[in-house]
């Protein structure tokens, strides 16, 4: 056991313990090394003292601080073998069994030549902070822990298997050396992901495993991004997932905490489509899957597009009353990865919790080009959206939804009736044609709800409606009736005194003038446009006809409400769920299977 160290200064003096992981580095805690680039490691047993780098220090700072861990590089290999590490669950309780003896070799004062042992006992489910294990000493046991002690590695007193090391213990009052904390080996890779190539995870042999992680060593993905693409390989994973704090780490939760023999292969396909620079994953799929690799799907936008978002807001009628239900639902490439509600709210409370849910999510899709959506009863599908407020966190003040594209749809078409069908085939015509081309309806038009729906319905070319005012509630149940995917209207109330000052052409020739020939994927964007142009003092005037403009757009695909997809998308295989392990590699092929101090 000669891989448990002693680390002092240059001259020698004791500073506290370390653990020789492979042929020539170590692991302590950074408070050991504070203020060092160079150290003294001596290996009991051992006469000669190496000279020691430090390699890598984890963020710890101060006493208290998490990734209190260092690496020390030795300028020459010693002839030892590096420790053992045992298998990640090895402290968690089980029934029936006491939690296993450990042990840890410190030099505190008086022992700073060849150490002494303290014996421990702790278990998984004494987790402090996410970060800590708590350590208690038994009292039948007459050394404590003392400075000295940290950075020794803490291992099994039967197969001599490293769990973790020693970072702080109570050193005054009734318990001071009786209660201590270590570092689990969950806690030290979270810090230092190398740790990962000496751990025996059994979902990849460790050859490729080390590969892998050194393939995306140099990738860097923002959280917001790497939980797109974990989503776009499992769209049918509804749990939350954590803050990727990298690649790696993405790929390690995905091979741990989801099932299916194919998990990894997906995940590898999701971001080959992301395209991350400096990360060849074919070489890497071709050299150790090669029967995996021709069955890889890439999915996502092509070509590594932008990720867009929405941010859908559905808002039901309850069955009695006026109330509401209110519900959420964050989008990024058609992957869900948020959702909030439903809350039972009035109608004149809207607005109020839209804002409230909108500052919630808006972190989720901030970093990318991002829409709302709400989707909402008739009656209230002329609220002026686009003038209520994004709250984002942090910001020095509100800004309005204008400065994002805003769309409003109907709450009946997400029921399996026939209009969803009619919506869906007139979608598919605008679509195909490419250009949104809206037909004008004026607001002096003598049509009653009957007329209206025969002059649509008999003609399926009709995929967009302008309205130059409001339109009256019997237009609107006839455009709904046979679905009518794109409408745009100026919320005017022409009042009961003729048309004659509504003046309806100036408004319908500059808002067709500016998205007949659109692509109707583009119109949220041109109406957002519309919008700000009219408050511009430069460019916008009492007429332009981006003031108080609602876009109807109801693209099928886009549903708030699982099954949630934006596209087509294969959802039939098996669901992740919470669960570790994986199967072993057969012959030829791989699958995936008091006052604390430091001491």
């Amino acid at each position: 056991m000669h891989w448990r160290a002693r680390i002092g200064t240059v001259d020698g003096v004791p500073r506290g313990a370390g653990v020789l992981v492979d042929r020539a580095r170590l692991i302590t805690c950074a408070h050991v090394v504070e203020g060092l680039e160079e150290v003294s490691v001596t290996l009991p047993g051992l006469d000669d003292a190496l000279r020691g780098t430090v390699a890598w220090v984890g963020d710890w700072r101060r006493v208290g601080d998490r990734g209190d861990v260092a690496v020390v590089a030795l300028d020459r290999a010693p002839d030892v073998t590096p420790c053992a590490f045992a298998p990640l669950d090895v402290l968690r309780p089980r029934p029936g069994h006491a939690a296993p003896e450990l042990r840890a070799l410190g030099f505190p004062f008086g022992h700073d030549t060849v150490g002494t042992h303290v014996t421990l006992r702790t278990s998984a489910d004494r987790l402090l902070g996410q970060e800590w294990l708590e350590m208690d000493v038994e009292r039948a046991h007459l050394q404590c822990l003392d400075e000295g002690f940290s950075g020794a590695a803490v291992y099994d007193q039967e197969s001599h298997l490293v769990v973790g090391i020693l970072t702080d213990a109570v050193l005054e009052g009734v318990p001071a050396g009786r209660i201590g904390r270590m570092l689990p080996l969950d806690t030290i890779r979270r810090h230092w992901e190398e740790l990962d190539d000496l751990l025996p995870l059994d979902w990849l042999p460790d050859a490729p495993r080390r590969e892998l992680r050194a393939l995306f060593s140099d990738v860097r993905i923002d959280a917001g991004n790497l939980e797109v693409i974990v989503r776009r390989a499992f769209p049918t994973f509804r749990r939350p997932l954590p803050a990727f704090r990298s690649v790696w780490h993405a790929i390690r939760y995905v091979a741990e905490e989801l099932t299916g023999e194919d998990r990894l292969v997906r995940l590898l396909g999701s971001l080959r489509a992301a395209g991350p620079p400096g990360a060849d994953i074919g070489a890497w799929l071709r050299r150790w899957m090669p029967e995996q690799d021709e069955g890889v799907q890439v999915t996502g936008a092509a070509g590594g597009a932008a990720p867009t978002g929405s941010v859908m807001f559905r808002a039901e009628s309850m069955t009695r009353g006026a109330g509401l239900d209110l519900s959420v639902c964050t989008v990024v490439d058609g992957v869900p990865v948020a959702r909030a509600g439903p809350v039972r709210i009035r109608p004149r409370q809207l607005r109020t919790k839209v804002e409230a849910l909108l500052a919630e999510q808006v972190g989720r899709v901030h970093e990318f080009d991002w829409m709302v959506e709400f989707v909402v009863p008739e009656r209230l599908m002329s609220e002026p959206y686009e003038e209520w407020q994004i709250h984002e966190p942090g910001a020095a003040r509100p800004r309005p939804l204008r400065t994002v594209p805003v769309v409003v749809r109907h709450m009946d078409r997400l029921k399996p009736l026939t209009v969803s069908r009619l919506t869906r085939r007139r979608w598919e015509t605008v679509r195909a044609r490419g250009e949104t081309r809206p037909r004008r309806v004026e607001c002096g038009l003598p049509y009653g709800y009957d007329e209206f729906h025969d002059w649509l319905d008999a003609d399926d070319d009709v995929c967009a409606l302008a309205y130059a005012a409001t339109p009256v509630g019997d237009w609107l149940a006839a455009a709904l009736d046979t679905g009518v995917p794109i409408m745009l209207w100026r919320r005017h109330d022409c009042g009961g005194e003729g048309h004659d000052h509504c003046a309806p052409d100036k408004f319908l020739d500059r808002l067709t003038d500016a998205v007949a020939a659109l692509d109707p994927d583009r119109l949220p964007c041109e109406v957002m446009r519309l919008r700000k142009e009219a408050r511009s003092p430069d460019k916008g005037d009492a007429e332009h006809c981006g003031h108080r403009l609602t876009l109807f757009w109801d693209d099928p695909e886009r549903k708030p409400d699982p099954p949630l997809a934006m596209g087509a998308r294969d959802e039939t295989r098996g669901e992740g769920r919470a669960v570790s392990g994986g199967s072993a590699p057969s012959a030829g092929s791989m699958r995936i299977t008091g006052s604390v101090e430091r001491v």
